[in-house]
């Protein structure tokens, strides 16, 4: 075998090699580009999958504590809902109805007459094309709802906006019962986290719950409560003076309070008026002392109204009042003690509901604490949360 022969010999088994290192440094960076292109396409996925199933649960909740609506609305969400352009699927046994334990903070599955949470899980089985040349064809993906959706979720900061004019004298006590059965009902549904403020208007305004305007269900509930119960008629301690009846005054406070709250936006903004009748003039409302008006909303609507607050100037007031909160996306309920059922009163009161917010209203004094019972369920219904 000749000198020459053999080295063409060794430098054609170094091509050859070559070639083998080649195809196998392909065959690597392929790899690393599987994982690149699919693990990260997996990554979205299940990132989409988690609010798939959260949207779902939470939609679901909205149904409680009727086993079957939760069910239905939890599928019917689910199938608006695509990953990477298929609809997702729901069946019975990925929907669990139960109830959450706020104090243990667990769910505990099956339906009950009372049930307040559902989790959601949600199945997607994902097409992974380059890792398929290794063996792995598709992936399947599951989220749960975190923790369980349920109307017991943080719900919308609330401001309870109670009338305190002397037209309310008969019924002040069954008003403050009703107010009372409110902050129970929400207390017993929602977060404790949750916020809640408190104000009483005549012609003038206060703040009960000074200086934040919000405090927490869980740390002050007691606290709540005695406000409540402490609530008296206008000119008694540490309520406004008598002056007749100015919802502004009401709605300008509670605005306040809850545009300066520090919530998270995303939680939502609320506010329940419980009012006798429409306005009623009283220049009282736009008198200084000292130069200086009562109180801050009439510093803010006096000068507007010439300091003559008739009642169409506080109606006016009290629409545009409503009109900024609607746009700030805050719901506002409205609760009419009509006594007299009169037709003019009632479309103004109304009219002061905003976005998710219900207007109710009776006769009958002693319907207040139903009336407010409603207004519970519908609150906390229409905002349930995720708990974590």
């Amino acid at each position: 075998m000749s000198r020459r022969y053999l080295r063409r010999l060794r430098r054609s088994g170094r091509r050859g090699s070559t070639l083998v290192i080649v195809v196998l440094m392909l065959m690597v960076l392929m790899a690393f580009v599987a994982l690149g292109v699919d693990w990260g396409a997996v990554s979205s996925a299940r990132a989409e999958l988690q609010m798939a199933a959260d949207a779902a649960a939470t939609a679901g909740a909205s149904g409680l504590p009727t086993e079957s609506t939760a069910r239905a609305r939890a599928i019917a969400y689910a199938n608006e809902i695509s990953i990477r352009g298929e609809p997702i699927v729901l069946d019975d046994a990925d929907i669990t109805v139960g109830t959450w334990d706020k104090t243990s903070r667990s769910f505990a599955p099956g339906a009950t007459a009372t049930s307040d949470a559902v989790k959601v899980i949600v199945h997607y089985e994902l097409d992974m094309p380059i890792s398929g040349m290794f063996g792995y064809p598709s992936v399947t993906l599951t989220a749960q709802s975190g923790g369980g959706a349920t109307t017991m979720g943080k719900v919308p900061d609330l401001v309870i906006v109670q009338d305190v004019t002397p037209s309310f004298a008969a019924e002040i006590s069954l008003a403050k019962q009703a107010d009372k059965a409110l902050v129970d009902c929400i207390n017993s549904k929602a977060d404790p986290d949750s916020k809640v403020g408190l104000v009483a208007f005549s012609g003038l305004e206060k703040n009960l719950l000074s200086p934040s305007g919000l405090v927490t269900y869980g740390s002050s509930y007691s606290t709540v409560v005695s406000k409540i119960s402490a609530i008296q008629l206008c000119d008694h301690t540490g309520m406004p003076a008598c002056q007749n009846t100015n919802q502004a005054a009401g709605l300008h406070m509670a605005n306040a309070i809850l545009t300066a709250s520090t919530s998270d936006p995303d939680v939502g903004r609320a506010l329940l008026l419980v009012s006798d009748g429409a306005p009623v003039a009283d220049t009282n409302v736009c008198k200084k002392t000292k130069g200086k008006y009562s109180t801050a909303a009439a510093t803010a609507l006096c000068p507007g109204w010439g300091n003559v607050p008739t009642a169409a100037r506080i109606k006016a007031s009290t629409i545009a009042l409503r009109d900024q909160m609607a746009a700030k996306g805050y719901d506002i309920y409205s609760v009419f003690y009509n006594e007299t059922s009169d037709p003019t009163q009632t479309a103004f009161m109304n009219d002061i509901v905003a976005n998710k917010g219900i207007y109710l209203e009776t006769p009958d004094p002693t319907e207040l604490g139903d009336l407010l019972a409603q207004i519970c369920h519908a609150y906390t219904s229409e905002h349930p949360g995720l708990l974590w």
